[in-house]
Order: C-alpha cells, then sequence, then structure tokens
C-alpha cells in the first residue's frame, strides 16, 4: 500500500458495490441510476440462479460471480477487497433490490471528496413514513444495542446504504458471511477507532420480499453480539491513529 496524505483529494476514486442475490426485477435499474454517480459499478451475484448478473452486464456494471449462494457478507467481502486491491478510495454500498435511492449516493460522496468520510450510514429515521412499524421497532431496539456497543449514536445501524473508506477494509472483514455482516463491520471499525457518520436517505419498501429470516438471521445477531461482548474485554483497539498518522490511506 502506498503511503497519500492523509486527505483523500476531490478526485478520489468511487467504487459502487452491490451485493445481489435474484435481484432480476431491479438489478438493471439499479445499476442504470447508479452509474452517473460513481467511477465504477461492481455487482457480485451471490449465485443467483436467475439473470441478475447478465442483467446486470448488460445495464452497464462490472460483475462478479459467486458459483454458489454464501450469503451477503460474503458477497460484501468479495467485492470490497477486489475494490480496494483495484486502488478505489472509496466504496458505496447499496442493494440491488431497489430499497436504495441511487439519487441520493451524492449526500454520501460528498463526505467522501472533503476528506471527511470513513465510515458513513444511511439514516431512514428522519422520516419513517412507508416503513413497517414492526421493522421500525426491531430497527430502533438493534440501532440503540449496537450503538451502546459502538460507544457511538448510529440511529440507523441496520441500513444497508453505506460508504466506507478503502484504507478500513483490512480492519472490518470480521468472520459474519451473512446479513450481521453489516453490524459486524460497525463494531469493527468503532474498535479500530474510526469515525462513523450517517446521512439522512429516504425510505422505500415495495413489493420485493425481505431475505432477512427473521429466526435464524435474530440467532447469529445475539450470538455476534455476545462473541463481541467477550472481545471486547481482551481485544486492544487497532491502531487506526497511527494508520491516519502514518498517512496509509489510498
Amino acid at each position: 500500500m502506498q503511503a497519500s496524505s492523509q486527505t483523500i483529494p476531490s478526485a478520489c476514486k468511487i467504487a459502487a458495490l452491490i451485493p445481489a442475490y435474484r435481484e432480476a426485477v431491479a438489478i438493471a435499474d439499479v445499476v442504470h441510476r447508479t452509474l452517473p454517480h460513481v467511477d465504477l459499478v461492481l455487482v457480485v451475484d451471490d449465485g443467483s440462479p436467475d439473470d441478475t448478473a447478465a442483467l446486470a452486464r448488460k445495464a452497464g456494471a462490472e460483475v462478479i460471480v459467486h458459483a454458489v449462494n454464501q450469503g451477503k457478507g460474503a458477497a460484501m467481502k468479495t467485492g470490497m477487497k477486489t475494490l480496494t486491491e483495484r486502488g478505489y478510495d472509496y466504496i458505496l454500498l447499496l442493494d440491488g433490490d431497489g430499497q436504495h435511492a441511487p439519487e441520493e449516493i451524492p449526500r454520501f460522496t460528498a463526505h467522501a471528496r472533503n476528506g471527511s468520510a470513513y465510515v458513513v450510514v444511511g439514516n431512514r429515521f428522519e422520516n419513517v413514513k412507508g416503513m413497517p412499524i414492526v421493522r421500525r421497532m426491531v430497527n430502533s431496539l438493534m440501532s440503540r444495542i449496537i450503538s451502546n456497543a459502538c460507544g457511538v449514536r448510529i440511529p440507523d445501524t441496520q441500513c444497508g446504504f453505506r460508504l466506507v473508506r478503502s484504507s478500513l477494509v483490512n480492519y472490518i472483514m470480521g468472520s459474519s458471511d451473512h446479513f450481521d455482516f453489516e453490524t459486524e463491520m460497525l463494531l469493527l471499525a468503532s474498535r479500530a477507532g474510526f469515525t462513523i457518520q450517517s446521512v439522512p436517505v429516504s425510505t422505500i419498501y415495495g413489493a420485493e420480499k425481505t431475505k432477512i429470516r427473521p429466526v435464524q438471521d435474530t440467532i447469529k445477531f445475539i450470538k455476534l453480539m455476545r462473541r463481541w461482548q467477550r472481545q471486547a474485554a481482551t481485544m486492544p483497539a487497532e491502531p487506526a491513529t497511527a494508520l491516519r498518522q502514518a498517512g496509509a490511506e489510498k
């Protein structure tokens, strides 16, 4: 990794990463609307049995295909490692089902271009109209729990619309490969001392079916938090300050 100044220049390279599984209905539209806002759109097709990969490629995205379904977290890891190795300064994460509005990407990239961002997470709670009441209550509870664990208020920890500085990737890989990876990356980033910010985003729910499995994913979340509590008592913080001082940002 070549040393550079701490501040990312205004001409920084930003790539969008879309983990996708069975998103043939929406993926082309999401890719089309994302392309104007970033330097590259990378779709990681997590073993979809439909035409997700072909439609994403036709729409203008680069595509990596997992031979078998491995989980959303695994797809995110594949894409993040690839984009970091290719020298992108920031990775913009969004879902392929249309629940995130690509037109709101500039809210994230503004933080990247002024050099202030390490992790920026979308916040749907400034306007919850359209969010099912049960999901609102669950998300609010989980956000409070995770914010306490991170030591910083994150209004909407369950939002997958987020921006990550590529120099953090080695710090936030973790061990989770499913939806719980989105939580684990926040815990690891906070432990490493990186700032986590939020920007308002829209609440969009359509006819798409959630891929979250309530029982299995709740169990994974509980296990993750228990594991985190054990580790937090024994593991020293990673040298995020030293990383910044050394100017080892990409």
